[in-house]
């Protein structure tokens, strides 16, 4: 693939993109800005450099980037924060240390289509430096790659900024994650509460499960009549009020709801359980719609959030872009940023995890401190299948593990093993099995 070097506007970084991008000048706190121009009116995806003098840690630089997302764009769901390092390099200069990937989801307000967006930064030579890359959500797989290979490019010029000056390596007071930083060897923070402020949204209508039933039946063609009207009563005003039905007929949006479960283009069942209980997230897609059902998922299980739901037999109905699906999941599931720490010994006897479930506490001996601090939290796990017109794809198993994020579960010779999985991994995995059930293609990431 070509190449082409382009520099900033003020000529303190460079940094080389694909002679298919294009670079842009459009206003004086860019540095650098590169796009990948499309169809009119399509998003295009595009990557913008800023850099602002900055004397302080990464921690402090993480902790203002973080909280400008958050404060100027729609709807932000961070996925993760990870380790990141730029890999180029000028001529006879090293490159800097000790970066950090800013990995969310946001919705764009002119277009209202999910947009995902990653943040890499570092700071050298007293400059803070942000590398923001951006596509709609369904193209990040394609593009991701392409848009992390050019903020790796970047460098900065031997003359900008203040040429050696030393980076902060002090954390805001609180700030300290002491067990990730045991573990890795080095100071870093505390990240996985902003995960659990990231709360799911139960703005659907709450439906009955035995009505949901009933949808199913008359998507398979069953009629309420006179005759059996009075025997599904309480399932049609439930059906009702969700605005699915009115009287013994479905409505426009109760027909459109049942070509989801009568013709689906894939289907997707997730089985969690948590301290209360057993619980249930399903979608079926149709053309460019989901039609879910949810019951109460992860922050609810662990306290986080209220429970809204009138009986544990209901679940939160709504219907939705597709492009909106794997983000909806990984807020059910908990999905947020964590320090992804080995748990050891990974491998537990399957038993002692059924102990552990049963309300058995003790720590498994030999547990290293992660494993320890894991046995602690109030555990959350789930199963995801999925199946499309042509094909089912194997499930994948997880426990979240709260403030230590998630674990794969496999199992083999009587053990089930806990292998640590960086959120953002999680998040791509998800999109990548919902492309692979639409698609009829293997799972690429397993």
């Amino acid at each position: 693939m070509s190449t082409v070097t382009i520099t900033g506007r003020t000529d303190r970084a460079q940094m080389t993109i694909p002679e298919h991008w294009s670079a842009e000048d459009i206003r004086d706190e860019i540095e650098l800005l590169c796009v990948l121009k499309g169809k009119d009116g399509v998003f295009a995806p595009n990557l913008v450099v800023t850099l602002n003098a900055h004397d302080g840690s990464m921690a402090e630089f993480l902790s203002l980037a973080v909280g400008n997302i958050a404060q100027t764009l729609a709807e932000v769901r961070f996925i993760d924060i990870t380790l990141w390092n730029p890999g180029g390099a000028l001529p006879g200069q090293t490159p800097a240390l000790d970066g950090r990937a800013v990995t969310y989801t946001h919705v764009s307000p002119a277009s209202g289509e999910v947009l995902r967006t990653t943040e890499w930064l570092f700071i050298e030579n007293g400059l803070a430096v942000q590398a923001t890359g951006t596509t709609v959500a369904p193209d990040w797989m394609a593009l991701g790659p392409e848009l992390e290979q050019i903020a790796s490019s970047l460098v900065l010029a031997k003359d900008a900024g203040s040429p050696g000056a030393p980076i902060s390596t002090e954390l805001p007071e609180g700030a300290l994650d002491e067990l990730a930083s045991g573990e890795l060897g080095a100071p870093v923070e505390s990240i996985s509460g902003i995960g659990r402020t990231q709360t799911f949204d139960y703005s659907g209508a709450w439906v009955h499960a035995s009505a949901i039933a009933l949808l199913d039946e008359m998507a398979e063609g069953f009629k309420v009549g006179r005759l059996n009207a009075d025997s599904y009563r309480d399932q049609l005003a439930e059906l009702e009020s969700a605005g699915l039905a009115q009287g013994t007929k479905l409505t426009d949006t109760g027909e459109y709801a049942c070509l989801h479960l009568d013709e689906p283009d894939a289907s997707f069942r997730i089985s969690a359980a948590g301290s209360g209980g057993a619980m249930y997230y399903q979608a079926w897609l149709y053309g460019p719609t989901a039609l879910v059902t949810a019951g109460t998922g992860y922050h609810t299980q662990v306290g986080l959030q209220a429970d809204e739901a009138p009986s544990r037999d209901h679940v939160n109905v709504r219907i939705f872009p597709i492009t909106e699906l794997a983000r909806e999941m990984a807020s059910w599931l908990g999905v947020g940023p964590a320090w992804p720490l080995p748990a050891l010994p990974a491998g537990q006897p399957a038993e002692r995890l059924e102990q552990r479930w049963v309300g058995n506490t003790e720590i498994p001996e030999g547990a290293n401190p992660v494993l320890a601090a894991l046995w602690a939290q109030d555990w959350f796990t789930w199963e995801l299948s999925a199946q499309g017109p042509d094909s089912e794809i194997d499930p994948v198993a997880y426990l979240n593990g709260g403030p230590l994020g998630h674990y794969r579960l496999g199992s083999e010779d009587g053990r089930t093993w806990l292998m640590p999985t960086p959120s953002v991994y999680l998040y791509d995995q998800l999109d990548d099995l919902i492309a692979a059930a639409i698609y009829g293609r293997p799972a690429r990431l397993r």
